[in-house]
């Protein structure tokens, strides 16, 4: 398939020789290589094993002198002893090992034994803990049912007179401590008691690699990752969208999982992608192919986006009565615009010109442009109204690793602060994890982002190149948008004097 180019015109297209592609597989992915860092895990793993066992020597010296008083009295069936030595350690490295390579079916397989250990350690703890937080002062609260299968536990409390959810939250960071688990989020159940969810198994600890597929027939939801659950973890395309998070939170993890989910999409033309990097193109110019359109300036973005907006209005026009909602076909693609840092071309711009002239494309991209087939995915780190004003126009946000509790509450809002969310609590070691408030409004959900790397990128933006490449009418300045320069007080008084 050869790449076509689209001029400032939607009618008029013309053909250009360019990059070859291949036939796509149904799906691409480049894992993790297996390097130095497995064999330092497995011997962390050896050296953690050996000081259990001397600990154990050295603290319960009694086990030792039992075991070692068994041996000696057992020493005519040292084979026997030896061989069943061996079958259990034999039978220990083997359980190690699946809980290492394959998480997700050795946490199936033993979900049972460690469900019940876990409602023991609850049941042991809870007093403890209600008293370190003053829910005790008027009696211990109840604990009528630990429900639920790990890694995943349903704790019902039945509180005393006087107590709120919010007392429970406040006590959900001492529970999430004394237990050791990932998370706790509180939410009332009736009138009268309240449900802890407890994720006492982190199966977003491990990293895994972004997928592309070729047969993408619905763009409604993308699969960019897992959720908590062990579940798929998919992106509605409609909204707008907002990544938020600091430096080294994974924001590219996001980026890119989403330009793998469109792929497939986009090397049949049905979705065309927009890239704007003003770091010099660091990030999307690594898998350019997939781009129609790439910018990694100021004046080139404020190019493209009001260029966009021209092909909105156009396309408004076309639907006005006819059509209420936009299907992506190749005649009339969707046009995604993915930017990698907004706040570059909304707040840290230079050019007070080019800054107002981006801010107002955005605007209008983002009131307008879902209904006809323009969706916009921005990527930031700081998440302040002055920073992006137009903040509230992005309906569905993704918070990864942010500074403060603060932050968290302006990319998701208060309530799901309040319940969970705890945005500022991700650690540096799990790069793209994030939080999500999903459609229907529920309680916010933890998510983890695929992990793409260098070679992943090339790879899928060669096998999935887009075969639609617009040209972008050269930016012309707006002197009639500005406004009027404020005479100085000297040319006033000169013009009163003549």
């Amino acid at each position: 398939m050869t790449p076509r180019r689209c001029s400032a015109s939607p009618a008029r297209r013309s053909t250009r020789p360019s990059r070859t592609s291949r036939v796509p597989p149904a799906s691409c992915a480049v894992a993790p290589t297996r390097t130095w860092r497995d064999v330092m895990r497995a011997l962390k793993e050896i050296r953690s094993w050996g000081r259990s066992l001397l600990g154990v020597a050295r603290w319960q010296p009694g086990v030792l002198v039992v075991v070692v008083a068994a041996v000696w009295l057992a020493r005519p069936s040292v084979p026997l002893l030896a061989a069943l030595a061996c079958g259990v350690v034999a039978t220990a490295v083997g359980l190690r090992c699946w809980a290492l390579t394959r998480p997700v079916s050795f946490g199936r397989a033993t979900a049972l034994p460690r469900t019940w250990w876990w409602r023991r350690q609850v049941r042991e703890v809870w007093p403890d803990v209600a008293a370190a937080r003053g829910l005790d002062v008027h009696g211990l609260p109840e604990l009528r049912s630990i429900a639920g299968l790990w890694p995943h536990l349903r704790v019902t409390v039945r509180p005393v007179r006087g107590q709120m959810v919010e007392d429970y939250e406040a006590a959900g960071p001492a529970l999430q401590t004394a237990l050791g688990v990932a998370r706790v989020r509180c939410e009332p159940r009736g009138f009268r008691d309240i449900v802890l969810h407890l994720t006492v198994g982190d199966e977003l600890r491990r990293p895994f690699p972004a997928t592309a597929r070729a047969d993408v027939l619905d763009l409604s939801f993308l699969p960019l990752g897992r959720t908590e659950r062990g579940e798929t973890w998919r992106l509605s395309l409609g909204p707008h969208t907002l990544v938020a998070g600091s430096s080294g939170a994974g924001k590219g993890s996001v980026f890119w999982s989403l330009a793998f989910a469109l792929a497939g999409a986009v090397h049949d033309g049905r979705v065309l992608l927009h890239g704007i990097d003003l770091k010099g193109g660091m990030e999307i110019l690594m898998g350019r192919e997939l781009f129609s359109t790439t910018a990694t300036d100021a004046g080139t973005a404020v190019a493209s986006l009001e260029h966009l907006v021209t092909l909105m209005r156009e396309r408004n026009l076309t639907y006005a009565g006819k059509v209420r909602s936009h299907r992506p076909s190749t005649d009339e693609p969707l046009h995604v615009v993915m930017i990698d840092e907004l706040a570059a071309l909304t707040a840290y711009s230079t050019e007070r010109d080019l800054q107002r002239r981006a801010e107002a494309a955005i605007n209008l991209l983002c009131s307008q442009g879902r209904a006809t087939g323009f969706v916009l995915i921005a990527c930031l780190q700081d998440p302040r109204k002055e920073v992006i004003p137009s903040r509230g126009l992005f309906t569905q946000t993704v918070g990864l690793r942010l500074k403060d509790a603060s932050e968290t509450a302006m990319v998701l809002g208060d309530s799901a602060a309040t319940t969970g969310a705890a945005c500022h609590r991700i650690t540096r070691d799990v790069p793209g994890t994030a939080y999500v408030v999903p459609e229907d409004g529920g309680p916010a959900l933890r998510v983890r982002a695929g992990y793409a790397s260098d070679d992943a990128i090339r790879e899928v933006a060669q096998r999935f190149a887009t075969p639609v490449l617009v040209d972008v009418p050269p930016l012309v300045s707006d002197d009639l948008g500005r406004r009027p320069r404020r005479p100085s007080r000297e040319s006033s008084t000169n013009q009163e004097a003549s």
